[in-house]
This record gives C-alpha cells, sequence and structure tokens, in this order.
C-alpha cells in the first residue's frame, strides 16, 4: 500500500512540474517610461485572415511577420509552434516564446497598464495581447492602434472574417473600456498580457 502511495506521489509532482515547465516563463512587469500621444495608429498595409479553429496565436504573430516583411500565413505557422493544449490546440503563451526564439527575432513577453501597451505601440510594431474570460475562453489579437480621443483601441482579429474598419487600421474596433474588460483576462499571472517582438 505505502508503494503505490509513493508511487502515486511520484506521479502527481511528475504532473505538476511538467505543468509548471508549460507555463514558465512567467511574464516581465513593463517599466518603460511612459510617453505616448493622444493617438498612434500603425498604417502600413497588411492583410488579414481568418483562423480555422484555435490558431489565433500563430494569426496573430503572422501578422506581425508580415508587418516585418515576411510571407508568412497563419496555418503555416501553426504548424510550427509547440506547448498546445491536447483536444483544443489552444497555443499557450510559451509557445509563442518559444517560436519566436527560434528566429531572427527577440519576443519579451510582458504584464502592465494600457498606458505601457501604448507606448510600446508607438515603436512601431504590432503587439500580440491576450483577452478572455478566465478558463471558459483566452484569444490572442494583434494591437494597431488606438485613440484616446475616441476611445476606440484597433485591431487584427483572425476571428473575423471581414474587414470591419473600412479606413481605420485593422479588422475590428473595440471601444477602450471594452477592451480594458476583455485584457483583464480572469488568468492569474497572465493577466495584462502582452507580446513585444522585435528585430535583433
Amino acid at each position: 500500500m505505502k508503494r503505490y502511495l509513493l508511487g502515486g506521489l511520484f506521479l502527481l509532482l511528475a504532473i505538476l512540474m511538467f505543468c509548471f515547465y508549460c507555463i514558465t516563463p512567467f511574464p516581465m512587469t513593463d517599466q518603460i517610461t511612459i510617453n505616448y500621444p493622444d493617438s498612434f495608429m500603425i498604417t502600413k498595409e497588411n492583410s488579414y485572415e481568418t483562423q480555422v479553429k484555435n490558431e489565433c496565436s500563430a494569426f496573430s504573430s503572422a501578422y506581425v511577420l508580415r508587418h516585418f516583411g515576411e510571407n508568412q500565413n497563419g496555418l503555416s505557422l501553426y504548424e510550427k509552434f509547440n506547448y498546445k493544449l491536447p483536444f483544443s490546440g489552444y497555443v499557450l503563451p510559451k509557445g509563442i516564446l518559444d517560436y519566436f526564439n527560434s528566429t531572427s527575432y527577440q519576443v519579451t513577453m510582458y504584464t502592465g497598464t494600457f498606458e505601457t501597451l501604448k507606448t510600446q505601440l508607438t515603436k512601431g510594431t504590432p503587439i500580440i495581447v491576450l483577452v478572455g474570460n478566465h478558463l471558459k475562453w483566452q484569444h490572442y489579437m494583434t494591437l494597431i492602434g488606438y485613440d484616446d480621443n475616441r476611445q476606440e483601441v484597433y485591431f487584427f482579429d483572425s476571428l473575423r472574417e471581414t474587414d470591419e474598419n473600412d479606413l481605420l487600421p485593422g479588422n475590428r474596433t473595440l471601444s477602450t473600456d471594452y477592451f480594458l474588460d476583455l485584457w483583464d483576462n480572469g488568468l492569474p499571472v497572465f493577466n495584462h498580457l502582452y507580446f513585444v517582438i522585435e528585430k535583433r
């Protein structure tokens, strides 16, 4: 009986260690000096794709890579991503880090405020954000711009089948308040999460 108990404990410990490995490293707190204008939009031309199932991590990443001039599409990129949840295929944040760390790009995973997020965006590169509702659902989108005067935030969202933004950047607009509600995604440690990607 004691042998089975010890075996069960070792198995539980192994599972816990594996889970810890999959969710680490934890995000850094963004310490950037706050400095941003009332509005900022990335106007560089890009294409929009629609995901099939839960490939939003790869579709958001492909959008960033196309911004840098690479010919990438979300479905092909998704095949290169690791750390996918069984059954759903959802990619954990570590999967985005793992992919970009294997390329010529540098990626940093932050938690921060709307002010630090806007400051990072003004460097001119789209930023991947994680929004959601606790364990019910989580979704990656790509931040492209904001307008504080209009209280709007602009995204590429691979769940959208059409360009809803017309002349505005991206294919989806959210009110600032609604975005902040979604960005407060209910995940411990990974709340207010975003990925800043730069060329090395």
